[in-house]
């Protein structure tokens, strides 16, 4: 499920966002920069006003990448009751420290996420460090808002590595960056956990405007539309091989399949048991719990989802098994593309 991410800068602007019922609602002051931060005062005061009737996210401001200055800030932010920080990973500075010095809050269990800015090129290779250093989840903004939208900056091959990436790593993953209603049909496949608005809320589009509640309302009867219409061809792949899934989801995606990942049969499971799928793609040699006892778990559960039972099947019997265990089709990697839409097609 993609959720939406409602910006706002003033108790006003919350009630409003709540009143339209946004998913999250972020405080961040726009006229500040990118990240710009309200006065910790304020986010109390917004945070008491809508009383856990929704998740809150706030920003710490557009900070150097200095580890006791953004420290001092999410620390201090903390102190409000949000449910999560925001923290801009900016270009510079001493992004290896800044995580060492986060890690010793997030075993507090804050709830941090990092923002990487789609414009600077980030590295992907930072996610997992913030896994390790204990994040809860990673987004994609941009740091220039004359630029342009996210989508305008990043390649869909980068926003798709990106959204992967984080969902393989069990971590929350938005989308923002001067975001408009075009924009959703084009990122609401890669099944994001939410997209981010300010500009396009606001009148004449201008972020540092009032939110306007028929722009709020359009964005979020969007983002329900394309919801249903990706769930009928919404693909699940269960692969410890993290190559393997990625080859996969490229190959479903560009054929224009929604497609969630899971690194072994129970993930799978726990995946299947949130959402509908159109069809199942099933590695057999799987951790934790196998391809063959991941169906006859579902076979058992009388769930009818169509599957397929994906490998090298260098053992003669070893396609029999797997039919005989509940799988409906066999593909033997590597996955010829022809054969794999010609199947999904039928059903």
């Amino acid at each position: 499920m993609t959720g939406m991410l409602a910006s706002v800068n003033s108790v006003e602007e919350a009630l409003q966002a709540l009143s339209a019922s946004v998913d999250i609602i972020d405080l961040k002051q726009p006229a500040l920069g990118a990240l710009g931060a309200l006065e910790t005062d304020l986010v109390k005061n917004i945070v008491d006003a809508i009383g856990g009737r929704c998740p809150v996210s706030a920003t710490v401001g557009d900070l150097p990448m200095q580890p006791e200055i953004v420290y001092q800030a999410v620390k201090a932010m903390a102190e409000t009751g949000v449910d999560y920080i925001k923290i801009g990973f900016f270009p510079g500075g001493d992004w290896q420290g800044t995580l060492e010095k986060l890690a010793a809050l997030t075993q507090q269990n804050l709830a941090l996420i990092a923002v990487l800015f789609a414009d600077t090129q980030p590295d992907f290779a930072v996610i997992d460090l913030l896994k390790n250093a204990g994040f809860k989840g990673v987004m994609l903004d941009t740091m220039n808002k004359k630029n342009g939208s996210l989508t305008q900056v990043m390649t869909k091959t980068d926003i798709a590595q990106f959204v992967r990436l984080a969902k393989d790593r069990s971590m929350l993953c938005g989308l923002a960056g001067s975001l408009r209603l075009d924009d959703i049909a084009e990122l609401m496949p890669y099944q994001p956990n939410y997209l981010g608005f300010r500009g396009a809320l606001c009148l004449d589009h201008n972020r540092t405007a009032q939110l306007n509640r028929s722009s709020i309302m359009q964005i979020k009867q969007a983002i329900e539309h394309h919801q249903t219409e990706n769930t009928e061809n919404r693909i699940l792949i269960a692969d410890d091989s993290e190559i393997n899934r990625l080859i996969l989801a490229n190959m479903l995606e560009l054929n224009g399949y929604t497609v969630d990942a899971a690194a072994d049969g129970a993930e799978a499971l726990q995946f299947i048991s949130e959402n509908h799928y159109k069809f199942a793609l099933i590695d057999l040699s799987m951790p934790i719990m196998s391809g063959l006892e991941m169906v006859r778990i579902l076979r058992k559960q009388h769930n009818p989802l169509k599957t397929a039972a994906i490998s090298t099947f260098t053992v003669d019997n070893q396609k029999t098994g797997a039919l005989d265990a509940g799988f409906d089709y066999c593909l033997t990697r590597p996955i010829d593309e022809e054969q794999l839409m010609a199947l999904l097609n039928l059903h």
